[in-house]
């Protein structure tokens, strides 16, 4: 078996030069205990002997074709959509690759077999079919759909073929974990390959431009306590300075930070928004929050919360216009320390005042309204996008 990849890989150094250097970057392993026929993930392809010897030649190349275009996809290696378990994640991959490539007889399933449309990134995908598995596939999606379908008409409609496929769907992401520094050598393919092969030049476009750094709003969470902590610090002559001992006065850390979210409850934002802007709020908890205040606003302040822990039931006031200066002056009047700010972005830039000293970041619903809007909001923090669409 091993054989054929090789001569399949001998063929590709000459007609597939993106697809070979990419796979160069992987150990290329058997695994027969794996429910899938190949797959990505942890710098590894693995393939199933036992499968791949029922499969022809030209089978077997389309099998590692479709997971050398997922490697340049980055979808082993970027974060895993929230809320998606292994099958939504394997099936909303295999979209975007079917969307986006097809070659020869090779079946790979597209977003119109499930009605959804075409065009959308692989974390879209993926919460859709999660929001189309049974409950007991752990769906803890609210329930949304761009499909067109009523919840009625989709209920069943889809559980023999993903039942079907569940545990090879499983199997195909197992492996699958951000990784940056393998990120970072896919992209550094990307960016030397002068050969493209039988890849469509919109398809070579798309792959050029997502080797552009991506924002994450989790690591600028993550790093936002630190950034905030570290602005806090107190001198005190009971503890020694690192540098001169106790001849100068040495600091400590205050750790009782105070963040204030501001939820942009506006009429432009969609309910699915708000589900994901109150998933941000529930990972602050993650990244060493012990409580965060929460604002919803539109126009003005609608709601006030101090919270402690996840919140599981919301109830949301407002959906009138957007006023930025509403949570920056209640941020600032109020003296915290830190303010997120979830919106869609589509409101008149706030003025700052000259003496706020609390630490602004901007979190965009999507990468449009980054795209629209971050040039303005820079003025005055970080900018980052959950990326929903």
């Amino acid at each position: 078996m091993k054989d054929r990849i090789t001569r399949i890989l001998e063929h590709w150094f000459i007609q597939e030069p993106a697809l070979f250097q990419v796979l160069c970057t992987h150990e290329i392993a058997p695994n027969s205990q794996m429910e899938c026929a190949v797959r990505s993930g942890r710098r590894r392809l693995e393939y199933n002997p036992d499968f791949l010897s029922e499969m022809t030649d030209t089978g077997v190349e389309e099998a590692i074709r479709t997971e050398a275009i997922r490697i340049l996809l980055k979808h082993p290696y970027e974060r895993k959509p929230d809320g998606c378990c292994l099958q939504a994640i394997s099936v909303g991959s295999n979209l975007v690759v079917g969307d986006n490539y097809r070659y020869g007889n090779f079946r790979i399933e597209t977003p119109g077999d499930y009605d959804l449309q075409k065009g959308m990134p692989y974390e879209w995908y993926s919460r859709k079919i999660q929001e189309l598995l049974p409950a007991s596939s752990g769906n803890d999606g609210d329930g949304g759909s761009s499909s067109g379908l009523s919840s009625g008409e989709r209920e069943g409609k889809y559980d023999d073929k993903l039942g079907a496929n569940a545990e090879k769907d499983k199997s195909l992401s197992e492996l699958w974990d951000e990784d940056e520094l393998t990120v970072a050598m896919i992209n550094g393919v990307i960016e030397g390959c002068q050969d493209w092969g039988s890849l469509a030049g919109d398809f070579v476009e798309k792959l050029k431009a997502s080797t552009r750094a991506k924002i994450n709003w989790k690591n600028i969470l993550g790093g936002f306590r630190a950034s905030i902590l570290s602005s806090k610090r107190k001198l005190t002559r009971m503890r020694p300075n690192r540098r001169y001992e106790f001849e100068a006065m040495g600091s400590k850390r205050e750790y009782d930070t105070k963040l204030l979210i501001a939820v942009d409850v506006s009429g432009s934002i969609s309910s699915e928004s708000l589900s994901y802007f109150y998933g941000v709020i529930n990972s602050a908890f993650k990244y060493g929050f012990e409580s965060v205040d929460v604002i919803q606003f539109d126009c003005g302040v609608r709601v006030v919360q101090s919270l402690k822990k996840i919140m599981k039931d919301v109830a949301v006031l407002g959906r009138g216009g957007t006023s930025f200066q509403e949570p920056i002056n209640y941020a600032h009047e109020n003296e915290y320390d830190g303010l997120l700010i979830l919106t869609d972005g589509y409101a008149l830039e706030p003025s700052i005042p000259e003496n706020m000293r609390c630490k602004i970041i901007w979190v965009c619903e999507d990468k449009e309204c980054y795209d629209n809007h971050h040039t303005w909001m820079e003025k005055s923090g970080r900018v980052c996008t959950i990326e929903l669409r």
